[in-house]
């Protein structure tokens, strides 16, 4: 079905439906529900049945899915652990953002005499975490309150923000032959502006809307007031050059209960509006949230993964490469090893933000057929075992035990 007309109602339905229930069925046997919603989407599209194609509207669905769920994740930050893990948190987004690319560079430039440029896509796929797949595992098993959790949120969106970055700079590279320093530049202070001037105006924008709730007694202004707001921000991220998701985040961080503007401490939303909010979010993303991660699994398309032996240990040595980039990353912060352990353990899914890497290989031409089935490969990999791997090191371990 290529969702033409209203064909793209039956879609919709067939996703919702089939996305609760593999979910459902997932998680039933203690295995992650983001999995299943994967596998639902491997199941319709092109990897098994084929019968749903990804487009546009499916894309904007899926979208809308993460900004809610990225939304609802800044509502419960605790914004004073945030702000004391946020060194930390940069220390690991920056050492597992580069890592990645200059051992993916090794690997593709000197074991697969790739040049300098597919070399460095093969790294760049490797660099961004998958913000959406690792703080949905969190947010399942209830732990997002704890410090770790908060360092690993903090360091996927700034992950997030340098996967764009170097994303931008390969692909000029790419059609120039040269690194444009001053794009680089320029996008930074936007992102930079952006992350400071973004939360202060949502907080503003919150506080009218509460005033606006208490003096006239009329709530039925929230929902479309969170929805534009959240849009909204999640629109200027976009435009400034950052990922949509953090316009998304920002906005939740201000309506956050600890979120404060600095010397204006007597202002703050109602809990009675927060309670509300929370109540408005929450059924919303469930219901839009598992498109997002049906529609990674549509894009997937395992008939083109065709290894041959040779591609078979070049994806091994790929995989290692992932998983080790990520996984040094965690040791730099403070706190004990099962905390930095997991730390880098739940960086490694690459899930969304690795496929338009090699997708954008493939349309640039940089990735041949047998690279490109190698890199999807390695992507695929990295996003379904995580999950796994993050609940079982927390079970074994019992890390986050109060």
């Amino acid at each position: 079905m290529k969702g033409g007309g209203h064909e793209i109602l039956l879609i919709i339905a067939l996703i919702l439906f089939l996305a609760r229930l593999f979910g459902s069925i997932f998680s039933r046997f203690g295995v992650p529900s983001v999995i299943g919603e994967i596998v639902a989407g491997l199941v319709l599209g092109p990897s098994l049945l084929g019968i749903v194609e990804p487009n546009e509207v499916l894309k904007l669905l899926s979208e809308i899915g993460i900004i809610l769920l990225l939304f609802h994740i800044g509502l419960e930050v605790d914004f004073d652990i945030l702000k004391k893990t946020g060194i930390q948190a940069f220390i690991v987004a920056v050492i597992g953002a580069f890592l990645p690319v200059i051992l993916g560079y090794g690997v593709g430039r000197y074991f697969m005499g790739l040049s300098d440029v597919a070399s460095l896509f093969v790294g760049g796929t490797l660099a961004a975490t998958s913000i959406g797949i690792t703080v949905r595992i969190l947010q399942e098993m209830g732990k997002m309150k704890y410090r770790a959790s908060q360092i690993i949120l903090a360091a996927a969106i700034v992950d997030d923000i340098l996967g764009v970055l170097l994303l931008t700079m390969l692909y000029e590279f790419a059609q120039n032959g040269t690194f444009q320093a001053f794009s680089a530049a320029r996008y930074s202070m936007y992102v930079f502006t952006f992350l400071i001037a973004a939360p202060f105006v949502a907080y503003v924008a919150a506080m009218a809307m509460d005033f606006v709730v208490k003096r006239y007694g009329d709530h039925r202004v929230i929902a479309p007031f969170l929805l534009s707001l959240m849009f909204f921000l999640a629109y200027a991220a976009e435009k400034v050059g950052a990922p949509e998701i953090l316009g998304a985040f920002t906005g939740g961080l201000a309506f956050s209960r600890r979120f404060r503007i600095p010397f204006v401490r007597n202002f703050r939303v109602s809990s009675l509006t927060l309670d509300r909010i929370e109540g408005i979010i929450e059924p919303l993303m469930l219901v839009f949230t598992p498109m997002f991660f049906v529609y990674v699994g549509l894009e997937i398309n395992l008939r083109e993964i065709d290894f041959t032996w040779n591609l078979f240990w070049i994806f091994l040595l790929l995989s290692l490469v992932a998983f080790v980039s990520k996984g040094i990353a965690g040791i730099f912060v403070k706190g004990s090893m099962a905390e930095r352990f997991f730390i880098g353990l739940a960086m490694i899914p690459r899930g969304e933000v690795g496929l338009i890497f090699v997708e954008l290989g493939r349309m640039s031409g940089i990735f041949d057929a047998s690279l490109y089935a190698v890199m999807i490969g390695v992507v695929v990999f990295t996003t379904f075992i995580a999950p796994f791997m993050m609940r079982f090191y927390i079970n074994r371990t019992g890390l986050f035990a109060d």
